[in-house]
């Protein structure tokens, strides 16, 4: 299906089959249906659809409705935005900023506190400052998924944030640009989620300005993917020079398209 088709009234349609699950989509089947005109592409669509799909299934059925976890499937928590992400932000923070945020945490009114660091770091850079943020702070969090993505044993493999667009989205682009993905069809792909998003657009915008960040963090930059490219590559030489930087090396790498490509090709 084409991403970015567009409903009669000019809205995006919804590729997901869920009515509960916004931005759900199988990655290799999207890449694939945008670049069916090459002859190197991901497997991941063809081979693994329907153990992905009985997979959403389970996670919208009425004996998984109140439960974190299902049963017999292996979870992976990896939290992108953790300690050295939130060093990162913190060291950014005036002096008079950082105490206020402190006292309201000691207060216990979390959503102010986050509110004072929403407005004062994070907004300022949007969204392709946030990710750069996580490419330069979470190496080690970056690494262990990729890892997770290495192992055959692992897949059919399920990623997610909260939306599925952010954190999620730069896994996505790390992971494709190894399968040498074009980059302009990892930013249409990308791009897709905004409309699959919509549905709860109204929400998610509320809960943003509770965090002091505005609009438009609801939204996919039409150059994120390029300009989180740009940051990876003028910072480390290249993208294989940021993934050697973080221990995903060369084997590892390899390991990744021998299990998504149908034609790996070695590095040269």
């Amino acid at each position: 299906m084409d991403p970015l088709k567009k409903n009669e009234d000019g809205t995006p349609v919804r590729r997901s089959p869920f009515k509960t699950i916004l931005n759900f989509r199988d990655l290799g089947q999207s890449i694939n249906g945008l670049q069916s005109q090459m002859t190197e592409h991901t497997q991941q669509g063809k081979d693994y659809d329907a153990k992905i799909r009985q997979l959403a299934v389970n996670l919208q059925s009425e004996d998984s409705v109140n439960s974190m976890k299902i049963p017999n499937i292996q979870y992976h928590e990896i939290n992108l935005n953790g300690s050295a992400y939130e060093r990162t932000l913190l060291k950014r923070m005036k002096y008079l900023s950082l105490a206020k945020l402190i006292s309201l945490m000691a207060l216990g009114r979390r959503t102010q506190a986050i509110s004072v660091l929403g407005k004062e770091v994070i907004q300022p850079g949007g969204l392709v400052g946030q990710a750069k943020d996580t490419i330069d702070s979470s190496g080690i969090e970056l690494k262990r998924i990729l890892e997770i993505l290495s192992n055959a044993g692992n897949y059919p493999i399920y990623f997610h944030c909260t939306q599925g667009k952010d954190r999620t989205g730069l896994v996505a682009l790390l992971l494709l640009v190894i399968l040498n993905i074009p980059l302009d069809i990892i930013a249409v792909d990308y791009m897709a989620s905004e409309g699959e998003l919509l549905p709860e657009r109204g929400d998610r915008i509320q809960e943003l300005r509770a965090m002091g960040l505005s609009d438009d963090f609801a939204n996919c930059p039409p150059n994120w993917v390029a300009d989180v490219y740009h940051h990876i590559t003028c910072n480390y030489g290249s993208s294989n020079g940021y993934f050697n930087c973080i221990g995903v090396g060369r084997d590892l790498r390899q390991k990744i398209k021998s299990n998504l490509l149908e034609t790996p090709i070695d590095e040269t």
